[in-house]
């Protein structure tokens, strides 16, 4: 399968000619990221870049689904399996690339949770969404379209405070990836504009900044005719 790539800015187009290491996000719930389309986005990866990680949420996910009015264990169980028909995709891909333990290329942001650049920039990003309003902005906005999903309805300003936490703990590995990921540079990718990301990508962020060697682009097969923007 072949993918058109997209940087978002003139300098991620610069980091993405380095092709030092590249971060995919894939996102539960979302018909998008079918089995064949992740092993395939890997397998390009893998094949044009020195080093891949790929990485899921991690609880938080579970939240959105209490926040759209799921019971907490129900919520837990589709989280589960939602991350699960992720992880196996990717680690056949990784596998069929030669990566002796894939599983140490696969992370949810739970388990980074443990890694202290994580920790560090998921300070400074809880300190932004109290200070700055562009980022509290599009962390809220995201988090409204995740319940919105789940729901199928519009949520209260109660459901998106119980589901912003999704928003907070994905921004520390897109912001400073290069740090967590021990590389001098790091594209993260897409396979559309994210919402969460405009504020950084914009310069609108005023107390938060991506770190130095951080990028970002949008990938999707090169036979897709239409990917919706915008949205998380």
């Amino acid at each position: 399968m072949e993918f058109l790539v997209q940087p978002c800015t003139a300098e991620s187009r610069r980091i993405l000619a380095r092709a030092e290491h590249l971060l995919i996000g894939l996102s539960p719930w979302n018909g998008y990221y079918k089995p064949h389309r992740i092993e395939a986005l890997v397998d390009w990866a893998c094949a044009n870049f020195a080093s891949v990680d790929v990485f899921v949420p991690g609880y938080e996910a579970a939240h959105t689904l209490t926040a759209a009015g799921f019971e907490p264990r129900e919520a837990v169980h589709r989280t589960r399996r939602a991350i699960s028909r992720l992880r196996n995709p990717a680690q056949r891909a990784l596998r069929r690339a030669g990566i002796p333990n894939p599983g140490a290329r696969f992370h949810s942001w739970t388990q980074l949770a443990n890694r202290p650049p994580y920790a560090r920039m998921l300070e400074r990003v809880h300190q932004a969404y109290r200070t700055d309003e562009a980022v509290r902005r599009a962390c809220r906005l995201t988090a409204r379209g995740a319940v919105l999903h789940a729901a199928e309805r519009e949520p209260s300003e109660r459901q998106i405070d119980q589901a912003v936490g999704y928003a907070l703990a994905e921004l520390p590995l897109v912001l400073d990836g290069p740090a967590i990921f021990g590389t001098e540079s790091s594209v993260f990718v897409y396979h559309r504009e994210m919402d969460l990301l405009d504020p950084f990508i914009t310069g609108r962020a005023t107390r938060l900044r991506p770190a130095s060697g951080q990028g970002y682009a949008v990938v999707r097969p090169a036979d897709d005719r239409c990917v919706p923007s915008h949205r998380s």
